[in-house]
């Protein structure tokens, strides 16, 4: 762990562009942030990794998925899987509903006039939160940079054919890792996470594709699909079931 942090150092304190002066990190961020705060709507898919460390030594990645449509100020819709779980989320506006499927449950509670509102009442109030929604905010610079000790530009990059700028940034806990579309539309390709101060230095990726900037989003979109049979549970017991 100690030899993966003296390399993150090195690589946020050093030169990582061979000619030319290096564009800002922040204003990129900022950029990206502009552009993804001034959408109505819009919809993605994720590739998503993670790892876990179950015992010492041991270091075990998982594979996961999700897809994402929003429609601000207040609807979003979030299908998510992976290995261990799977949640169907639901936020019409009024009302907030999860699914758990594999566990025939599920749990709803008011939203917030907008996403921002509702996802902070709900890591404040249940401790639950959703993979990359730091991207769904209004104004993801802010949180993104929140704390942020060091950053870099680390040079050009092709994330899937689509040309990108990677940059990296340093915080307390955490060295976080963007590509970012090298075009007018700055939308984030692909995200790596280090958590440096956890044994193992345990990683969180994710690859953004298929984004739709004017989706066809019906109500039904946002109207829970919940099967008959399932099971009604608070959030805070939802939130520790898995299959």
């Amino acid at each position: 762990m100690r030899r993966l942090f003296v390399v993150l150092m090195l690589c946020l304190s050093s030169p990582l562009v061979a000619e030319g002066e290096p564009p800002g990190v922040e204003d990129l961020i900022r950029q990206m942030s502009s552009n993804l705060a001034s959408l109505e709507s819009f919809s993605f898919s994720a590739t998503i990794g993670f790892d876990e460390v179950p015992m010492p030594e041991v270091k075990v990645k998982y594979a996961g998925s999700m897809e994402v449509s929003l429609q601000r100020p207040g609807r979003l819709r979030v299908s998510y899987q992976d290995e261990l779980i799977a949640r169907e989320v639901w936020i019409d506006g009024e009302t907030v509903s999860v699914l758990a499927p594999a566990e025939g449950l599920w749990a709803s509670a008011p939203a917030e006039a907008s996403i921002d509102a509702t996802l902070n009442r709900f890591a404040a109030d249940y401790g639950v939160s959703l993979p990359l929604d730091d991207f769904l905010r209004q104004d993801p610079y802010s949180v993104l940079m929140a704390k942020a000790k060091a950053h870099r530009y680390v040079g050009p990059s092709v994330i899937h054919g689509v040309p990108c700028h990677h940059l990296i940034v340093g915080q307390e806990d955490v060295v976080w890792q963007i590509w970012i579309e090298a075009n007018d539309r700055m939308l984030p390709r692909q995200v790596v996470i280090t958590y440096k101060d956890l044994p193992m230095a345990p990683e969180f990726i994710a690859v953004l594709r298929e984004w739709d900037l004017s989706p066809s989003l019906p109500d039904s979109s946002f109207q829970p699909e919940i099967p008959s049979d399932a099971a009604r549970l608070d959030f805070r017991e939802l939130k520790e079931t898995r299959p």
